[in-house]
């Protein structure tokens, strides 16, 4: 503990000896951990700062002047020239929450959706706030304590334990592993902010469509098809920079390439159908 309280850090755990990692180390990687956590922290106060910019903006309710005045005035035409009858259509399809009310002026509803909208404003920038100085507290706890390298080393322990692989003869599966339980802790540590944004802040505004039992089944969907997909992709990414040789970098960039545009054309053909409905858009008057 006291190497966390002296610069430059190192973390809790590491793979390296103390003698060794002393010996090999350059002045950049001597110092790199308290470099990152300071970048980190920098970042973080400017996103910060950021966010307080944003709520100050969204505490104003006072509807913009100029838009009153340009909205007033298309109300005045309306009522003048007598167009704010609706159509037999629009009629029934009106009276759904967030629609527009043609028979009735058009300023009244603005203002009140201008509030509303402030509000909601108001909530998700104080949840990220809130999300943010989580983010940055664990991804700094993850650094002092040496998270990725225990990580590692619990993946590769269990796999020799387990399957009797090697980190240097089946190094592909070991990092599989590795990347699987990263997820699932990171999935855990996220749930809680996933939960309350979409059964709290989107629920209380109106916008939360779904329902415990969609929410819970949408995530194992994800993990699911993060398994599937983000398995045999890391898994041909790695070989590729294990057979690359000096120029690897030339053929992950043509492979990342090829493998977005694959991506690119199942993800709204056959992904996002698993997540949402989609219907035909019905003719209708422009």
């Amino acid at each position: 503990m006291d190497d966390l309280l002296q610069l430059p850090w190192k973390p809790l755990y590491s793979q390296i000896p103390d003698a060794d990692e002393k010996d090999s180390q350059t002045p950049l990687e001597h110092w790199a951990l308290a470099a990152t956590v300071l970048f980190t922290l920098a970042v973080f106060l400017f996103e910060f700062m950021l966010n307080e910019r944003q709520k100050r903006a969204y505490k104003i309710n006072k509807f913009p002047s100029e838009l009153e005045q340009t909205v007033g005035s298309i109300d005045a035409e309306t009522e003048k020239s007598g167009s704010s009858a609706a159509s037999a259509d629009d009629k029934k399809k009106k009276g759904g929450k967030g629609e527009i009310d043609t028979d009735t002026p058009l300023l009244p509803q603005l203002k009140t959706r201008f509030v509303d909208a402030q509000a909601y404003g108001m909530d998700k920038v104080n949840f990220s706030i809130i999300s943010s100085i989580y983010g940055t507290f664990e991804g700094i706890s993850f650094l002092l304590l040496g998270f990725i390298p225990w990580a590692w080393d619990v993946s590769a322990n269990w796999a020799e334990s387990k399957f009797g692989w090697t980190e240097t003869d089946n190094e592909i599966k070991v990092s599989l592993i590795f990347l699987f339980l990263v997820t699932i802790i990171g999935t855990i540590t996220e749930l809680p902010f996933e939960v309350y944004s979409t059964f709290q802040i989107e629920k209380k505004h109106g916008f939360n469509k779904q329902t415990p039992k969609l929410f819970i089944t949408d995530k194992i969907k994800s993990l699911v098809l993060t398994c599937l997909i983000g398995g045999p992709f890391v898994s041909l990414l790695l070989k590729i920079i294990m057979w690359g040789g000096e120029h690897f970098y030339v053929y992950v960039w043509a492979f990342t390439f090829c493998f977005s545009v694959f991506m690119m054309t199942i993800v709204p053909v056959f992904i996002m159908p698993l997540f949402n409905k989609y219907e035909p858009l019905q003719d209708g008057p422009l």
